[in-house]
């Protein structure tokens, strides 16, 4: 009976010092107050530095010394090259490069939610034929990451 005393004894004691962060007994063995923090220091003071020239030219202009002297046309568009146009890229459709139509096969549009479904199965298809394990337990993992 003693045995049982001493033991929940020791129980509540236990639980008693759990609930204490301060106590004596907490940091004798590390759990009382956390070590202080590394100060770090930041240097004040120091100005930026503006570069000694400013005087720079307006783009697309000849600098005075090259103007001044006769330049060979080869120069001269080297100087001022013009800039090649830019095609905009057109946008690219996933649903074509999965091969989903977006259309049903008697000619009416297909909603939002079946075209990524489709797609949706379409990639697993695909990830499954790259790889056999896709979507099995033994690659379980990559379900949940590709959504």
């Amino acid at each position: 009976m003693k045995l049982v005393w001493s033991i929940s004894g020791l129980l509540a004691l236990g639980l008693a010092l759990s609930g204490c962060s301060t106590s004596k007994l907490l940091n004798t063995f590390g759990g009382g107050e956390p070590a202080p923090q590394p100060t770090v220091s930041v240097s004040n003071g120091n100005t930026l530095a503006l570069p000694p020239d400013l005087q720079l030219r307006a783009p697309g202009t000849i600098p005075a010394a090259a103007a001044s002297t006769p330049a060979a046309p080869a120069e001269t568009a080297s100087l001022d090259p013009a800039p090649a146009p830019v095609a905009p890229v057109p946008p690219k459709d996933i649903y074509a490069e999965y091969g989903i139509a977006k259309v049903k096969p008697d000619g009416t549009a297909k909603t939002k939610e079946e075209l990524q479904a489709e797609l949706k199965v379409a990639i697993t298809k695909r990830k499954q034929q790259q790889n056999p394990n896709y979507g099995t337990i033994f690659n379980l993992g990559n379900i949940f990451s590709d959504g």
